[in-house]
């Protein structure tokens, strides 16, 4: 078929462009030489040609090699190994690019840093925060908490998530939404709401993640109001009845308790299992069932 994607003619393609770009790295900078000893070129371009050439050559190889983890890794590992990856992949390529760049210019980089004394120090005490970010980044790729399109819930103590509660009865609060991505430094997550919200990976890694697409079965609880003319054992017997017809929910699993009572209405609470990550459509389908019970037997 023609839109089918080849994995392997991809890759090659890749490998390809990779040959290319080292080749002609390689006659840009043995060109920049040879028109220096001829006299053809002043001494002092060769070195600025050297980095530029290495520099231009780096970035477009850095590009490539993603795109051939992107192509062949990508499917194998998942979208979120493969992220992970390809960030660090990133940040190595962009170190050895720096330290080679030093060498061109005859520059030994270990005296660099050892000279610098107190500002390293300063650098390193502001780049705590920086490296803690990396490395907790490294360490959820290989814990895989999450995958990219997971729909989890962050509970921190760094923000304030609210913790709403029901008398007799409390539920954690904290950020729910989609995995967009999980970088070098934040992983980005697209609320329920619709907004986007980025979290340091070094709160992530120290958060408690309720991820909501690993579970088969889940509890979604419904606290209502009923009319005390209503008689609890009929009410609890037709809803249960009516949520057999309710595809999301196994109906055999679901409860009705009494837990609170009023001046002239009862409270009770029901529990169903669902399969559905987004609890909200669940708990709508439920109230609107009792609604139509509470009506059927008011009228009776």
């Amino acid at each position: 078929m023609g839109g089918t994607k080849n994995p392997s003619g991809a890759m090659r393609a890749k490998v390809l462009e990779f040959i290319l770009i080292l080749v002609a790295s390689s006659v840009v900078a043995a060109l920049a030489r040879y028109l220096a000893d001829r006299g053809l070129v002043p001494e002092s371009y060769v070195l600025p040609i050297y980095v530029v050439t290495l520099l231009v050559g780096g970035y477009l190889a850095i590009r490539i090699i993603n795109g051939i983890i992107e192509r062949v890794v990508e499917p194998t590992i998942g979208a979120t190994r493969a992220r992970g990856i390809k960030n660090l992949f990133q940040v190595i390529a962009g170190l050895i690019l720096v330290v080679l760049v030093f060498a061109i210019f005859g520059v030994n980089i270990t005296a660099v840093l050892i000279g610098a004394g107190f500002l390293g120090i300063v650098l390193g005490l502001a780049a705590q925060q920086v490296l803690g970010n990396v490395f907790a980044g490294l360490a959820m790729l290989v814990s895989k908490p999450f995958e990219i399109g997971d729909r989890v819930t962050i509970a921190t103590s760094s923000y304030g998530g609210t913790a709403p509660s029901y008398a007799h009865e409390t539920q954690a609060g904290g950020f729910t939404g989609v995995v967009q991505d999980v970088g070098i430094f934040f992983t980005r997550v697209s609320l329920d709401n619709g907004v986007p919200a980025v979290f340091p990976n070094s709160v992530v890694i120290g958060a408690i993640i309720v991820n909501h697409s690993k579970g088969t079965l889940h509890t979604v609880r419904v606290r209502m109001d009923i009319d005390k003319k209503i008689d609890f054992d009929r009410f609890k017997s037709r809803l249960l009845e009516s949520q057999k017809k309710l595809e999301v929910i196994d109906a055999e699993k679901s409860s009705v308790e009494l837990v609170d009572m009023g001046a002239s209405t009862y409270q009770v609470v029901v529990t169903v299992w669902t399969r559905s990550e987004v609890e909200e459509s669940v708990r709508t389908l439920v109230i609107r069932e009792g609604m139509k019970v509470q009506e059927e037997l008011s009228g009776t």
